[in-house]
């Protein structure tokens, strides 16, 4: 029992620092290639900035822990209209949850007169986050945090 707690705290430790770490690097990552990369906010002119990037989403990657074997990561951007947070989850009163627009091309507000869903389309960086943390790299982090607690993992 002893060592099963041992192994547990290992475990989320490993969760909280290095996978977290990871996690989060990844998300930002795929937020510049698949959201700002793919799109430039021009007006239909191709020359005006439509708006100015706050880079905003990108700052907006948390991870959380829920439970002692749990690890969350998540993007809590919202637009500027108010939100309200409360433990272990997020509601708004209005304003539109950014990263739902992102990954399904459905909902863009500042078009006018364009038809920015079908212009912009999806840019699914939360599901390719999930895909490259799914193809391995989720457990190499995992390997180096309870490494770097001093207990080695075989391959």
């Amino acid at each position: 029992k002893d060592l099963e707690d041992v192994l547990k705290l290992v475990a989320k430790n490993a969760l909280e620092t290095e996978v977290s770490k990871t996690a989060k690097e990844i998300m930002k990552d795929k937020i510049d290639t698949e959201v700002y990369d793919a799109y430039t906010p021009y007006s239909s002119d191709g020359k005006t900035p439509h708006y100015e990037r706050t880079y905003k989403l990108r700052e907006s990657v948390k991870t959380e822990m829920v439970g002692n074997d749990h690890l969350v990561l998540y993007n809590d951007r919202f637009d500027e209209n108010e939100q309200i947070t409360s433990e272990n989850s997020f509601y708004h009163k209005s304003g539109r949850y950014i990263p739902s627009v992102l990954e399904s091309g459905e909902g863009y507000e500042w078009g006018y007169e364009r038809d920015l869903d079908e212009e912009i389309g999806a840019r699914p960086f939360g599901k390719k986050t999930y895909e490259e943390l799914k193809d391995g790299e989720f457990r190499k982090a995992l390997v180096r945090g309870i490494e770097k607690q001093g207990i080695k993992v075989d391959e």
